[in-house]
């Protein structure tokens, strides 16, 4: 399944439409048999990724416990514990980001807490860069230099860091 492409088919769709797709996901994803087939993938001490919707973006965890509907695990970076649904888990190794189509700034969805973005402050032309610390539904919320900005998703723009962050350089994408 091409997950942009279903991304690119929803945003037409309308509430009630969503809504209701929404709904058959969930029955779909609760089916006895579905999660009985997931369960019988993992075992205890592998190591997977998870899609963590809060910060959007994939998180390598370790299993520790499986239970009858949840997995317990632990975040490999972190050391924090979760337990969480079998289908939270990336078990078919599934490319997680999705880019919209939209000409102007970064969506939501584009977006990873800990990326760096850059944007052009409106009020006086100067460029900044910075990373995510919070997605909001409107705006989002960037660390630059110890201070947080909020800022809306449309002023935003990727910002590549490479190698030569080390020496102060960075590359900018507009």
């Amino acid at each position: 399944m091409n997950i942009q492409s279903v991304f690119s088919e929803l945003e037409s769709a309308s509430d009630f439409e969503l809504f209701r797709l929404q709904q058959a996901i969930l029955k779909v994803l609760d089916d006895p048999d579905r999660v009985q087939r997931l369960k019988q993938k993992i075992q205890v001490g592998m190591t997977v990724d998870y899609f963590c919707a809060e910060r959007n973006t994939l998180i390598t965890c370790q299993v520790t416990k499986l239970g009858r509907s949840r997995v317990d695990v632990v975040e490999l970076e972190s050391q924090k514990r979760w337990s969480l649904p079998f289908h939270w888990l990336n078990l078919d190794h599934i490319e997680a980001d999705i880019v919209t189509s939209k000409p102007n700034g970064l969506s939501k969805a584009e977006l990873a807490v800990g990326q760096t973005v850059g944007f052009v402050d409106p009020r006086d032309n100067q460029e900044h860069i910075g990373q995510v610390v919070k997605l909001n539904p409107k705006r989002v919320v960037l660390a630059i230099d110890n201070k947080q900005w909020s800022v809306p998703y449309s002023l935003l723009f990727p910002v590549l860091v490479s190698q030569a962050q080390e020496s102060k350089q960075t590359l900018l994408l507009k």
